[in-house]
């Protein structure tokens, strides 16, 4: 078992193919602010023999939203991909993003894990009532339908 191990290292460090090296392939953002977009680089290097070239990034879902390098990676250069996740919606989440290249180890998951927590500058309504969290008014409601909702309102979906 011992030399399989080795000869994986010694294929990757002499792969004649482009290899693509993430610094990290998950990341915590805590907590995020009901609204405010989230956003991180996750770093790679190229540390194959041959240039790296991104063909594709796909997104688990519309709310998670990934930009990549188009141009070629020379060997040993660096590179980014940029995640940026949309919090308009409350409560934990985890999502995950795939990087498509012509590397020896295409098809590598990238993960976001975080917290949307309320925006403590907005009006949160949910459930039956709604609380202004800035003050000490109570809205009562019987839906979502019976009232305008404004820029300084935030749905909270139970």
């Amino acid at each position: 078992m011992f030399s399989s191990c080795s000869k994986t290292k010694y294929l990757q460090k002499h792969s004649t193919k482009a290899h693509i090296e993430f610094k990290e392939g998950e990341h915590n953002f805590g907590q995020v602010i009901f609204g405010h977009p989230a956003e991180w680089n996750f770093e790679f290097v190229n540390t194959g023999a041959d240039t790296l070239r991104i063909t594709e990034v796909q997104s688990t879902c519309g709310c998670t939203v990934p930009q990549w390098p188009k141009d070629k990676i020379a060997p040993n250069e660096k590179g980014a991909i940029k995640v940026v996740y949309d919090s308009q919606r409350s409560g934990i989440f985890q999502k995950a993003v795939t990087v498509f290249s012509n590397a020896d180890n295409s098809a590598l998951v990238l993960v976001v894990t975080g917290e949307v927590t309320p925006n403590p500058h907005k009006i949160i309504i949910g459930g039956k009532s709604a609380t202004q969290t800035s003050g000490t008014d109570t809205i009562q409601y019987k839906s979502k339908m019976d009232f305008e909702v404004g820029p300084d309102v935030q749905i909270m979906e139970e």
